[in-house]
């Protein structure tokens, strides 16, 4: 095992003759084992454990242990505990996602601290087929389906040509202690359910995942030049943003996938959408929280949202009150069964001619819009000077948009193009519930 593992490194040229590195060690078997090896091979490593705090006394112990693993073996030792679960709970992540994120960001900090070149993990064979079969039931890009990456950065991962198995019996053999983590044989979590029917699967069902796994590595490569054929000679960079021409695209089968690895960076999106403006009407957008890509004639383009346009709220086809950053009331009415009324305050709109999500924001300069029984375009800071809104109004003033068109100021003026004509059949109308603008 020890050769197999010097080849392994030496092949794919993990380590350097004067790197320093850090093992990430938490007490269980594959990782002690990665430790005593490492040792014997004579490399510069520290061993860097986390507690998470998960476990009571077991945790506390197995803290204990690698620290005294560290002495035998009279190498460094860092260890840090962290508040696991309110993390968790504070960030909205599921408790294994948590201490993933604790432990790079504490390992990223060593590194940078105290100079150490590469952090090891003792991920092996089992764990690379655990993710394709996670990956696989999540229905994964295929990019995400190449089992675990020997190298990622400055994180190496030595131990990928072993099974759980080989590991297992070199423990046996050279009387290795180490800790065992209850927590892996718990039914809560997905992969351990995965760990254990593997223990069942024969040899070459084993096999056929890691030919799978390396199926999926080649997919991945040639969609990556695809990718780069794409962007350098038909995607361009204009009006601070990047449009992506559906020239090239449409007559790609892999379309949904080249378009996930061009924009994943800007994400996360809602996939399934964006993947659906290829065939959507031209004006339809899918949004995050600072990037929005647009439907256009020959292609999507993607653009950075500016610092006004994310004080915005969807509003959804379903939604009947909104009671932030304003009060309003949305209602639908079939035509023949609707009473206009005349109050400026109501914005009675044609439903047909609205896309959905619309867009509630403050209005900003340059906004224009054809106010009711106008002809003509007018800007909305020249409405509000003609209605002699005061300097609280102006401040306080939000628009209704479909799509890039304003629909209405709300409380005050609809645009004439989304008036009720005869050939209406649905009304959408929108009450403010507090009268904000005359305060």
């Amino acid at each position: 095992m020890l050769d197999k593992l010097k080849s392994f490194i030496a092949e794919y040229q993990l380590v350097e003759p004067n790197d320093r590195l850090l093992l990430a060690v938490s007490g269980g078997k594959d990782s002690v084992l990665m430790a005593h090896l490492f040792h014997q091979l004579d490399y510069t490593f520290a061993i860097a454990h986390c507690n998470f705090k998960l476990r009571a006394k077991d945790s506390d112990a197995d803290e204990k242990f690698v620290e005294e693993l560290a002495h035998k073996l009279n190498v460094t030792f860092y260890s840090q505990s962290f508040d696991t679960k309110t993390y968790a709970i504070e960030n909205k992540l599921s408790i294994q996602m948590a201490a993933r994120d604790l432990r790079y960001k504490w390992f990223d900090n060593l590194i940078n601290k105290e100079g150490y070149k590469k952090i090891v993990t003792a991920h092996h064979q089992d764990d690379a087929i655990e993710t394709l079969l996670i990956k696989k039931s999540r229905k994964s890009s295929i990019g995400a389906m190449q089992g675990i990456p020997v190298k990622n950065d400055n994180i190496i991962r030595p131990f990928l040509p072993f099974g759980v198995k080989q590991i297992q019996n070199y423990i046996l053999e050279n009387s290795i202690e180490f800790r065992e983590d209850k927590s892996n044989s718990s039914a809560q979590y997905q992969r351990n359910i995965i760990r254990k029917s593997l223990q069942y699967e024969s040899q070459d069902k084993r096999v056929k995942y890691l030919n799978e796994i390396e199926k999926n590595k080649n997919i991945y490569s040639k969609l990556l030049e695809k990718c780069e054929r794409y962007k350098i000679k038909f995607c361009e960079d204009k009006n601070s943003g990047i449009f992506l021409p559906f020239e090239y695209l449409a007559k790609q089968d892999e379309k949904q996938e080249i378009l996930y690895e061009l924009l994943k960076y800007y994400g996360p999106f809602s996939w399934r959408d964006v993947f659906s403006l290829i065939d959507s009407e031209v004006g339809k957008y899918v949004a995050n929280s600072d990037y929005r890509i647009v439907r256009e004639r020959q292609g999507l383009f993607l653009s950075k949202i500016s610092d006004d346009l994310k004080e915005q709220l969807l509003i959804n086809i379903n939604d009947t009150v909104l009671t932030y950053p304003i009060s309003i009331k949305l209602s639908i009415y079939n035509v023949k069964d609707f009473k206009l009324i005349k109050n400026s305050r109501l914005a009675a709109l044609d439903y047909n001619k609205l896309y959905f999500p619309l867009i509630l924001r403050p209005w900003q300069k340059g906004d224009i819009f054809t106010p009711l029984g106008m002809k003509g375009k007018k800007k909305i800071s020249d409405f509000m000077i003609d209605e002699k809104f005061s300097t609280y109004q102006k401040e306080n003033t939000w628009v209704i948009c479909s799509l890039d068109n304003i629909v209405c100021i709300v409380g005050h003026r609809i645009n004439d193009e989304f008036k009720l004509v005869p050939e209406t059949e649905k009304v959408y109308l929108v009450e403010p519930l507090i009268n904000e603008y005359e305060k």
